[in-house]
C-alpha cells in the first residue's frame, strides 16, 4: 500500500513538472505559425505591389514608346509640317508610266496635258480625286522642308503668276516629273536649275495609307504663306531659296 501511494506521488510530481512545459512547446509553437503567416502575408503584399509597381512601369515605357511612334510632324509658328510623314511612293510610279505624254496648255488627256492636269491624273490612277488647277492642287497634303522631300512629294512653283501656277512631282535624286511647256512632253527634270530654284514656293507631301484626299489649307493661307516666305528670312522653305539664290 505504502509502494502504491509512493507510486502514486511519483507521477502526480512528473505531471506537475510537464505541464508547464508542455504548455510553453505549444505556446511556441502557436507564436511560431503565427510568425511565420505574418511573414509570408508581408511578403505576399510585398511582392504584389512589386508586380503592380513593375506592371505601372511596363505600361509607362509602353506609352512612351507609343507617343514617340505617333509623333509624325513638326510645327513651325502656325504651319504643321510633315517631313515625318512617310509619302505616298505610288504616286511617284503611277507618274513614271505617264513619261513622254504630250504637253498642252488646258489639256486634259492622252493628246496632250498641262502640269496640273498631268497631277490630277497621276492621282486619279492612285485612286484618289485631285482638283484640276495647281493653285487648288496646293491646298493638298502638308508642307515639307525642302532637303526633307521624298519621292511622291508635290513641288510647286510660281511660274507664270505669283501663286502656285506649276506643279511636278518629286522623284528622288534632285529631279522631278512634270509635263513641262519648254521640253513639250511629260519629262525629267533636274530641280536645281536656276529657273526653277528662283520660283519654288514650297513642297507637300500626301500621306501614305490615307483613304481620301482633303484640303489641309485655304487659298487665303496659302497665299498668306507665299507671302511671308518672301519677308520672313527664318522661314525655313524661304532661307533654302535665299541660300541658293545667293550661290547663283
Amino acid at each position: 500500500m505504502k509502494i502504491f501511494k509512493k507510486i502514486i506521488g511519483i507521477f502526480l510530481s512528473s505531471a506537475i513538472i510537464m505541464i508547464p512545459s508542455v504548455a510553453e512547446a505549444k505556446t511556441k509553437k502557436v507564436s511560431k505559425v503565427k510568425s511565420s503567416h505574418i511573414s509570408y502575408k508581408k511578403s505576399h503584399v510585398s511582392h504584389k505591389k512589386s508586380k503592380v509597381s513593375s506592371k505601372h512601369s511596363h505600361h509607362k515605357k509602353y506609352a512612351s514608346k507609343k507617343a514617340k511612334f505617333q509623333k509624325v510632324s513638326y510645327s513651325y509658328g502656325p504651319r504643321v509640317y510633315g517631313d515625318d510623314l512617310e509619302p505616298n511612293r505610288d504616286i511617284y510610279k503611277y507618274a513614271i508610266g505617264l513619261l513622254g505624254t504630250k504637253y498642252r496648255f488646258g489639256g486634259d488627256d492622252i493628246n496632250g496635258i498641262d502640269c496640273s492636269s498631268f497631277v490630277q491624273h497621276v492621282f486619279e490612277l492612285a485612286g484618289y480625286k485631285m482638283p484640276r488647277t495647281a493653285r487648288e492642287q496646293a491646298l493638298y497634303g502638308y508642307f515639307v522642308r525642302k532637303e526633307n522631300i521624298k519621292p511622291g512629294d508635290l513641288l510647286f512653283f510660281a511660274t507664270y503668276a505669283s501663286y502656285p501656277s506649276h506643279v511636278g512631282i518629286y522623284i528622288g535624286n534632285g529631279k522631278m516629273i512634270h509635263a513641262s511647256s519648254k521640253g513639250g512632253k511629260v519629262e525629267i527634270t533636274d530641280i536645281n536649275q536656276e529657273f526653277y530654284v528662283k520660283r519654288f514656293l514650297f513642297a507637300k507631301r500626301i500621306p501614305a495609307n490615307i483613304k481620301e484626299l482633303t484640303p489641309q489649307d485655304s487659298m487665303e493661307s496659302i497665299d498668306s504663306y507665299i507671302n511671308e516666305s518672301k519677308n520672313n528670312k527664318e522661314d525655313p522653305i524661304a532661307k533654302i531659296i535665299m541660300e541658293k539664290n545667293d550661290k547663283n
